[in-house]
């Protein structure tokens, strides 16, 4: 397989992962609703990832670098199957400043794609964020 090919396959199999996201977001929002905590949103999640066979990692600790020092610690929600980091909000939306902390994030840990997934309002707000 020559390096078009498979920088296309990677992204299709990322395209899948961001689907397969979606729909399990799409199916708490639907049975939840708005109005809950992050925290609610998270486990529900996670739950759901279980029965759709989703491997995921929760509340990852990230360190932020700077010049060789550690300049602050962060939690992230999700890292799905080691290929994409999931931010999960319940916020009025989703932020230029979510979206930034997401690609630095992304940068942070070479990892190509990000969501950012807000659960506030009747229907779900989800954001792809880039490297």
């Amino acid at each position: 397989m020559n390096k078009n090919e498979l920088a296309k396959e990677q992204d299709n199999n990322l395209k899948k992962l961001q689907n397969q996201v979606t729909e399990a977001a799409l199916e708490v929002q639907k049975n939840i609703g708005p109005g809950f905590s992050p925290q609610d949103y998270c486990r529900a999640l996670a739950h759901e990832f279980t029965l759709r066979k989703i491997p995921f990692e929760s509340k990852i600790d990230v360190d932020l670098p700077y010049k060789g020092n550690i300049a602050g610690k962060y939690q992230l929600d999700f890292i799905i199957d080691q290929r994409m980091i999931l931010s999960v909000l319940a916020a009025e939306e989703i932020s230029d400043t979510d979206r930034s902390r997401q690609r630095n994030f992304l940068k942070a840990l070479t990892l190509d794609l990000g969501m950012v997934v807000n659960f506030a309002d009747e229907r779900v707000e989800m954001k792809a964020v880039y490297r």
